[in-house]
């Protein structure tokens, strides 16, 4: 996003309110980025600690990844997982946790030998998304090089045996769509399969839903750009459906916001019209309110696009395809859900030339919004699951 991406402001927010009466450890392997966000302010009152796997020094190997730990990383956590077990203050940490909360694919995939490790302790996995899901889409998916498809192929094969294993073990499975609890449920084993819509809303989002359409007619593309699906979906919009738009609108402009655009992206914005790639923001928020419609050209990746979401909260229209639409069960909230390029455009060319009924939908989306995805709704769903006396929780993630 403009943030580096999605999940982790989602996990900095979900930490902040579990520390809220309860005794909250978070626990990262090392990485650059982990070891950085000690050092900065948590958003919560909880400990913060990276484990340095034996033989890797912050001087050391700094960012170094080998090909195994960037093509199947779930299956590189042995190092991690050794030294956190070899560290007598966490092992004493996890014994007297009421429960341990696993989050991401690659923390959940531990989650057999943490049950041998801590008989009777409580295990949650929060899924973000359903991995299995992210890996056939890039498997089948278009546009997608042969060696990417191998890639995806051996961590699709990988993955669905790790998230059996991980079902029969976990007490709880955390998913933030009812989809997402549906994918779960077919991998059978016992645990509860529970959805949790995170908290999205934001002090400088209106309160009302928009009753004009902004004085300019802009669309907005939000996404952490170093990532395949959002990628795919910026080049698809520019190449296929931005000249479509401009056609029939040209005094239109499109921003795409977003941090680490890729190369080929930096280069098809440049011979694009009327187009600008910001990079990373410190805020989104003037994007959104500039913003006449919002456009999610997915179609990679797994979960719910909260960039959708995000969007309707802020009472900007969404154009989504099925698979930007994928998880969103509001009633009639986005404008259209398309897949062809041409109707994809045709839509956005209406909410720009004719705002009234894109208003009319971004009112009906803003209030089911804020309804579903407010803070105060996550904070009654997390004292449901984990209970309103104080605790001690343990979560494993990368700071």
């Amino acid at each position: 996003m403009g943030i580096p991406h999605a999940g982790g402001d989602l996990y900095g927010r979900h930490a902040e309110l579990l520390s809220q009466g309860n005794r909250l450890t978070v626990v990262a392997p090392w990485t650059p980025a982990n070891e950085g966000a000690v050092d900065r302010p948590a958003r919560g009152s909880y400990r913060r600690v990276v484990v340095v796997p034996r033989g890797r020094r912050a001087g050391g190997r700094r960012g170094g990844r080998s090909l195994l730990a960037r093509a199947l990383p779930f299956l590189t956590t042995g190092p991690f997982l050794r030294a956190l077990l070899a560290d007598e203050d966490l092992v004493t940490t996890l014994r007297r946790a009421d429960r341990i909360e696993l989050q991401w694919f690659d923390a959940i995939a531990l989650a057999p030998r943490l049950a041998r490790a801590f008989p009777g302790t409580p295990l949650s996995g929060v899924f973000h998304d359903v991995a299995s899901q992210g890996h056939l889409r890039r498997v089948v998916g278009p546009g997608i090089p042969l060696g990417h498809r191998v890639i995806a192929l051996a961590r699709l094969l990988l993955t669905v045996p790790l998230e059996r294993r991980a079902m029969r073990v976990l007490e709880t499975a955390v998913v933030i769509s009812a989809k997402d609890r549906g994918l779960l449920a077919r991998r059978g084993g016992g645990a509860s399969v529970v959805v949790l819509h995170p908290t999205l809303d934001d002090q400088e989002m209106p309160e009302v839903p928009r009753h004009e359409a902004p004085s300019a007619p802009e669309v907005l593309f939000v996404g952490a750009l170093w990532r395949r699906e959002n990628e795919d979906a910026a080049l698809w919009l520019l190449r296929d459906i931005w000249p479509r738009v401009r056609e029939r609108v040209p005094e239109a402009r499109l921003t795409i916001a977003g941090a680490d655009p890729t190369a080929p992206l930096r280069r098809e914005v440049t011979v694009a019209d009327g187009v600008e790639l910001t990079g990373h923001v410190e805020s989104l928020a003037p994007y959104y309110r500039r913003a006449s419609v919002a456009v999610a050209a997915m179609r990679l990746g797994a979960g719910v696009k909260l960039k959708c979401i995000v969007a309707m909260m802020w009472g900007v229209p969404v154009v989504a395809t099925s698979v930007g639409a994928e998880g969103v069960e509001g009633p009639d909230v986005f404008l259209a859900v398309e897949d062809d390029a041409t109707d994809l455009a045709d839509t956005v060319v209406r909410a720009l030339t004719q705002p009234g009924p894109a208003l009319e939908v971004a009112a009906r989306a803003h209030s089911w919004s804020h309804a579903q995805y407010s803070s105060a709704a996550y904070r009654r769903a997390l004292e449901d699951l984990y209970g309103r006396s104080p605790r001690e929780v343990r979560s494993r993630r990368p700071v």
